[in-house]
């Protein structure tokens, strides 16, 4: 069996392990910033503005790419690279910037302003994910290196720290105006993906037969996303490949692929239902903004599902 062909057949094994809602819609945009060696879509919010990452060389640069597919691309001021990360409605944008030895989170305001911040007493702050109400959720290290934990930064820049019970490290992705905050931790082992209640309680999961599983975002309406990967042997030695996931609050999951990639990974779900993300195809690495078809939908709760094909009517028309 060829390279190709293993390959070929360990997209299919993921996508169909991963859920009973296999979603495979032609309802995608690609999202490439000009000149870009790769691009990602990390976020975006109800009024379809985007934000991701592109690269260049060697560097990283932040973009917000606004409803109608214009791009603004930005660094913060002394920066090495620049990460976009998370939006949130009133267009405020988070995400964190490499500088001399470590990493900092940012807070770039809707008229360019940028304020930076760092958890008291970490070398690396990575600022991932923003909600209405002005709070942060992110990840930091207090040595830099094998050491990472979940913050949540309040709208007054006060800041509270967690970690998943039993894990060795926390990635806190994504927060909602619910307070929820969603990620994935690691245990020692493999990769699992978390949800954190308001109330500081945990659930954690994982999508079934993967190597493991990798949360991000969730909406207000408890549904979130993320990607799964699984490794396999081939005759040029192990193969990794990533499928997007949809789940929803009552724990069932959807798996989300592009046609003809060879992984597909989900970082943002706005509470429209629109996903964004990014997708490799013949080894370039592609942003994306999507909205499952109606015969993925099947595996959700119903309020996820009519969220969802209230957006798929509305996404042809909007972007």
């Amino acid at each position: 069996m060829s390279r190709i062909t293993w390959v070929m057949f360990g997209v299919l094994f993921c996508s169909g392990v991963l859920a009973t809602g296999d979603v495979r819609g032609d309802s995608f945009v690609t999202v490439d910033v000009p000149g870009a060696a790769s691009t990602v879509v990390n976020a975006l919010n109800d009024r379809l503005d985007a934000v991701g990452t592109y690269v260049v060389g060697a560097t990283s640069h932040a973009f917000i790419r606004l409803g109608d597919g214009a791009i603004d691309a930005f660094d913060v001021a002394g920066s090495t690279s620049t990460y976009g990360q998370g939006i949130n409605n009133n267009g405020v944008v988070v995400g964190y910037f490499d500088a001399g030895l470590g990493s900092y989170g940012y807070e770039r305001a809707v008229d360019g302003t940028i304020t930076t911040f760092v958890v008291p007493g970490a070398v690396s702050t990575f600022g991932y994910a923003v909600n209405n109400l002005g709070q942060i959720a992110g990840t930091y290290s207090l040595n830099g290196v094998l050491d990472f934990h979940g913050f949540i930064r309040a709208a007054d820049g006060g800041f509270a720290t967690f970690d998943v019970p039993g894990a060795s490290w926390t990635y806190a992705q994504g927060i909602n105006d619910l307070g929820q905050v969603s990620g994935f931790y690691f245990d020692g082992l493999a990769f699992h993906g978390f949800i954190r209640a308001a109330d500081g309680s945990f659930t954690t999961f994982d999508v079934p037969q993967s190597a493991s599983t990798f949360g991000s975002e969730i909406n207000d309406a408890g549904l979130s996303v993320g990607y799964s990967v699984v490794s396999f042997f081939t005759s040029s030695g192990f193969v990794t490949i990533a499928a997007g996931f949809v789940r929803s609050p009552d724990g069932a999951l959807g798996s989300y692929v592009v046609p003809g990639s060879s992984s597909t990974y989900l970082s943002g779900i706005n509470n429209n239902g629109y996903l964004s993300g990014s997708f490799t195809l013949n080894g370039v690495t592609h942003g994306l903004i999507a909205v499952p078809e109606p015969a993925g939908l099947l595996m959700l709760s119903t309020g996820g599902l009519g969220v969802l094909a209230l957006a798929r009517r509305r996404f042809r028309r909007r972007l």
